[in-house]
């Protein structure tokens, strides 16, 4: 974790240990939410599930906010005073989760509290079907690496609560593309949020698409499918009638990359999305001249994820500005 600490004008940012023990009085107030949050995770990820917060006695005023915010995090198990020889009524000892079960209370807590934080509703058997893929996920990873995320709670939050923003730029009845699929995400996440999409997933990995083809028998998606061919390769062997009017990919590649791909693959009118990270600048630098040349009209839709409050962004390209719009009507 970095801390950054002005010195002059210059901001240097400086690097906090992961330990045991989390001093709060080198921090500025408003940055205490973020880092609590920041700091618990990386603990967790550390394997270390007890953490000392030494937030001081005075009036109680840091204490409360503190504990306040413990209570709203699924990772945190339980908090008390610290003993006498560890800072007493001035520490806070926090005992983290040590690990939260795709098919438990709390990972269903997570995620529909996080959906509802994101303006979005889910249903249970939903929450069901992603537990399953998540399940999964974390079954096939140590053989087939599916995944860089591990942690429960963050594969709860960065791989299933990140989708949510995106159906809304989906139009009903639609031909999804998703373009290195890998574990199944977006496609598989957005197909269950909308079953009336026709969805492809593609990747150039076949251990991938085996993971991907035994997730869609073993939750029992229909109208889905998943196949074993690169984007470049799969122009060739698409019928003009069968083209895919939605397009999407999970930070596979740069922008410009993404649009060689998915342009000569668009059925037009379409609608190509990128989901991305909020370092964005610069993709959009190299792409624009791309973009404006082939008609589309540039949306940029910014988001953040709840609990670990990351900030997401998605890229919209579509022909019209008025199919844009019909796709944000209400379902």
């Amino acid at each position: 974790m970095e801390k950054n600490q002005t010195n002059g004008e210059n901001i240097k940012p400086v690097k906090i240990p992961i330990k045991d023990v989390l001093d709060l009085h080198t921090f500025a107030p408003k940055e205490i939410p973020s880092l609590l949050k920041e700091y618990l995770n990386a603990c967790r990820k550390a394997r270390i599930f007890a953490v000392r917060i030494i937030h001081g006695k005075g009036k109680g005023f840091l204490k409360n906010s503190v504990r306040g915010l413990l209570e709203g995090l699924p990772i945190v198990a339980s908090f008390s005073d610290a003993p006498p020889c560890g800072g007493g009524w001035g520490a806070t000892v926090v005992e983290l989760a040590r690990e939260i079960d795709f098919e438990s209370p709390d990972w269903f807590q997570i995620l529909d509290e996080g959906a509802r934080a994101m303006g979005v509703s889910l249903e249970r058997h939903q929450i069901a079907q992603f537990a399953i893929h998540a399940k999964e996920l974390v079954a096939w990873n140590v053989s087939t690496d599916l995944t860089a995320i591990t942690d429960h709670v963050e594969i709860a939050v960065k791989q299933f609560l990140d989708n949510l923003p995106v159906p809304a730029f989906i139009p009903p009845g639609s031909r999804l593309l998703d373009i290195g699929s890998g574990g199944g995400f977006p496609g598989i996440p957005l197909k269950i949020l909308r079953p009336d999409l026709h969805v492809t997933l593609i990747d150039a990995s076949r251990k991938k698409v085996n993971f991907l083809k035994h997730i869609i028998r073993t939750i029992g998606l229909e109208d889905i499918e998943a196949r074993h061919i690169r984007a470049e390769e799969l122009r060739s062997k698409l019928q003009a009638e069968a083209r895919p009017n939605v397009i999407v990919s999970k930070a596979v590649s740069k922008l410009e990359r993404f649009l060689d791909w998915a342009i000569p693959l668009l059925c037009r009118p379409g609608i190509i999305i990128a989901m991305k990270g909020r370092s964005l600048e610069t993709e959009l630098e190299a792409a624009i001249s791309r973009i404006e040349g082939e008609g589309l009209i540039l949306t940029v839709k910014e988001y953040r994820l709840p609990l670990l409050d990351i900030q997401r962004c998605l890229v919209v390209l579509s022909d019209s500005r008025d199919e844009f719009k019909a796709c944000q009507s209400p379902r």
